[in-house]
């Protein structure tokens, strides 16, 4: 196993998403039609995504106005999630080998009650894509870990760099 900086990781991928998700209002600022749309942009749509399809939907989060649910899951998130699926798969090994890495670290350094209470106090993205798993018990470490798996697969493997 590398020594890899996951602290480093962990900071480069929470200043990356507070960029991209930079003026989204919180859930309670967010009016109850357009929760399901916040609700995409915030716990759906990949990490890989890039920072101008963040700022379109948050912009248009914004304004109010009326949301094609169905439209922005087929036209947006949908094709974001297959980019993300074909990273993935294309980079399977590696990214199996780091959610190890980056599970063994975070066991380390960030406890699960730990994380729940950074993540109740808006402290980090970490668990941000929690609805992506089955199992509503996932615990938050498992889905970090995942998280920076993706996140260092996205900044060493794919163009996104």
């Amino acid at each position: 196993m590398k020594n890899r900086d996951w602290k480093l990781i962990l900071e480069s991928y929470e200043a990356e998403m507070s960029k991209k998700l930079k003026s989204l209002p919180g859930h309670k600022e967010t009016s109850d039609r357009l929760r399901s749309y916040r609700g995409i942009i915030s716990h759906e749509l990949p990490e890989s995504t890039p920072v101008e399809i963040y700022k379109e939907m948050v912009g248009t989060l914004l304004k109010e106005e009326d949301i094609d649910i169905d439209l922005v899951r087929k036209e947006i998130l949908e094709p974001q999630l297959k980019k993300e699926a074909n990273l993935l798969e294309k980079n399977r090994l590696k990214f199996r080998k780091l959610q190890k890495e980056a599970l063994i670290w975070i066991k380390e350094n960030l406890p699960e009650e730990e994380l729940q209470k950074l993540w109740k106090e808006h402290k980090t993205w970490l668990p941000r894509r929690y609805a992506i798993y089955k199992n509503p018990n996932t615990s938050f470490q498992k889905i970090a870990a995942d998280t920076l798996a993706r996140h260092f697969v996205l900044m060493n493997y794919s163009n996104h760099k």
